[in-house]
């Protein structure tokens, strides 16, 4: 799911967001930073929590964002 994120992330241009969009991509990106490190922790719940929450907003983002 993390990499999942991440493609979607690729795929949004950062320069044509609007400012609470930009707010939002930083969010998803804190998101899977915490997921990553909870994984190498081996708290794998709360890695899959977090993975999701950066995966609903990635899902938004890159709807509003076309």
């Amino acid at each position: 799911m993390i990499q999942r994120v991440e493609r979607t992330l690729l795929s949004i241009d950062q320069q044509k967001l609007k400012a609470d969009q930009s707010e939002t991509y930083q969010t998803i990106q804190s998101f899977l930073t915490q997921a990553r490190k909870a994984v190498t922790n081996k708290d794998f719940q709360q890695a899959i929590n977090l993975a999701q929450k950066a995966h609903v907003l990635s899902d938004e983002l890159s709807n509003v964002a076309r």
